[in-house]
């Protein structure tokens, strides 16, 4: 005959306990064990930055432009530059500044560059990341970033689960790769089209500056200057800061064009209007853009609004982030 076992309560509550923990032990695949817990997806904007206060409004605009387009995914800035990282750092111990300037975002005073950003979300959890380039072309700035971002997603764990950036990728500059994408450079002659208006209105030339460096070819200045003057007349010119065709060369083209227009309207081919397009385009300085062209004996307007306020502009960035995202949501999901 067989004999019950008879159990004190002490012990059923014992054996209960290790069935359940070799439960759990058992059904759980090695690699859960290390898996860090997938957080809200996340988009970092990248831009040089700026440190002029009217200015940041661009930057912001952007900001919430992207917010309402990616409503689930959490969005921070980075500002490329080290010494407007270095200035708005400074700004937040000068409590007479912050007094004098209320609607300054307090994450500005703490921007930091895009490495540091990446690395606090990937310390909050986040796992697939998209960073959109803020620049207007591929040149040095955009192309630092994407270095980083592939430097990133190369990194690789002993544990595949403890890659710390598995999914992420980077957008593409306003006009496109490879000195400037046809498709994208149309997107922005249909952006500037109010500008472009707004000269011919006046019988002014439009002259846009951009920044350039000597890590880009003026191709993609070149390219959207002719698809400009296709699209509006020949009297829309494109020049750079740091590299040719600058203010000189330009007041020469105006002079020899048909029309010869007497007046020219400036604007800033970038994201906002800074202290590039405060100093050396509309300064008072000799050799500023306003200044040459006004030596030249031309009447000169200058619009002060960088294109991160105009919206048609902001949204080439947003498309260009979705774009992105599927691409990078696709490998997340083969790698679940």
């Amino acid at each position: 005959m067989l004999k019950t076992l008879s159990l004190t309560w002490p012990t059923c509550a014992v054996l209960v306990s290790l069935i359940f923990l070799a439960a759990i032990f058992f059904s759980s695949s090695p690699a859960s064990a290390y898996e860090r817990p997938d957080t809200q997806p996340a988009i970092v904007l990248a831009a040089f930055g700026t440190t002029e206060v009217g200015a940041l409004k661009s930057i912001l605009n952007i900001r919430d432009k992207v917010k309402s387009a990616f409503p689930t995914y959490e969005v921070r800035l980075a500002f490329t530059s080290n010494i407007i990282r270095s200035i708005w750092h400074k700004r937040a111990k000068d409590d007479e500044f912050k007094k004098q300037n209320p609607n300054v975002p307090a994450d500005i005073y703490e921007v930091k560059n895009a490495l540091s950003v990446l690395a606090d979300l990937q310390e909050d959890g986040a796992r697939l990341i998209l960073v959109q380039s803020l620049h207007i072309t591929d040149g040095e700035e955009y192309k630092d970033l994407d270095n980083l971002v592939k430097a990133l997603a190369s990194y690789q764990t002993v544990k595949p689960i403890l890659k710390p950036f598995p999914w992420i990728g980077v957008g593409e500059p306003g006009l496109g790769l490879n000195d400037g994408d046809p498709k994208e450079i149309e997107k922005a002659v249909k952006a500037l089209s109010q500008l472009a208006h707004k000269a011919k209105s006046s019988q002014a030339a439009l002259v846009l500056m951009g920044h350039g460096n000597e890590h880009l070819t003026q191709q993609v200045f070149s390219r959207l200057e002719q698809a400009l003057q296709k699209a509006y007349g020949p009297d829309i010119y494109v020049g750079t800061v740091e590299a040719a065709p600058g203010a000189p060369e330009i007041l020469e083209k105006i002079k020899k064009s048909a029309k010869a227009p007497k007046k020219a309207l400036l604007a800033p081919l970038m994201i906002v209007a800074g202290d590039h397009a405060l100093n050396d385009m509309a300064g008072d300085e000799p050799d500023s853009w306003a200044s040459t062209l006004k030596n030249g004996g031309l009447e000169v307007e200058t619009f002060l609004e960088g294109l991160g306020s105009n919206d048609s502009w902001v949204e080439i960035y947003v498309e260009h982030l979705k774009a992105l995202a599927p691409k990078v949501e696709a490998q997340k999901a083969k790698d679940k």
